[in-house]
C-alpha cells in the first residue's frame, strides 16, 4: 500500500488511481458496427481507502466547521431542510400578516 503513504507525504494520488476505463462488451456474435457493442465502466477502487479514511477524519471535526445552518453534505442532514424551514418561515410570517424580506 505504497500509495497510502505517497498520498500521505505529498497529498496528492498517484496518477490514475482514480481512472476510469471503458471496455466494449459485444451484444451479438460479430459485432460489426459500434451500435453492436455495450459499454461498461470499469473503475479502480484503491482511491477508495485514502479517501475513507479523510472521510473519518473530518467526521470528527466536521461539526466546528461547519455552520448550524448548512443542511447539504452533512450526516444526518438533508438538502431539503433548509427548503422545509424558509416555507414554514413564510407561512408563519404569512399567518401573522408581518412584512418579511427574504434574501437568497
Amino acid at each position: 500500500m505504497r500509495f497510502i503513504s505517497e498520498f500521505h507525504r505529498n497529498g496528492m494520488l498517484t496518477k490514475g488511481l482514480n481512472s476510469t476505463f471503458i471496455a466494449l462488451i459485444p451484444k451479438i456474435d460479430s459485432p460489426q458496427r459500434l451500435n453492436d457493442f455495450r459499454p461498461i465502466s470499469l473503475v479502480g477502487s484503491l482511491y477508495k481507502i485514502p479517501a475513507k479514511v479523510l472521510a473519518n477524519r473530518l467526521r470528527l471535526v466536521i461539526g466546528s466547521v461547519i455552520s448550524e445552518s448548512q443542511t447539504a453534505f452533512v450526516k444526518d442532514r438533508q438538502i431539503l431542510d433548509g427548503i422545509l424551514i424558509a416555507n414554514e418561515v413564510v407561512d408563519e410570517e404569512r399567518k401573522s400578516k408581518k412584512e418579511l424580506m427574504l434574501f437568497k
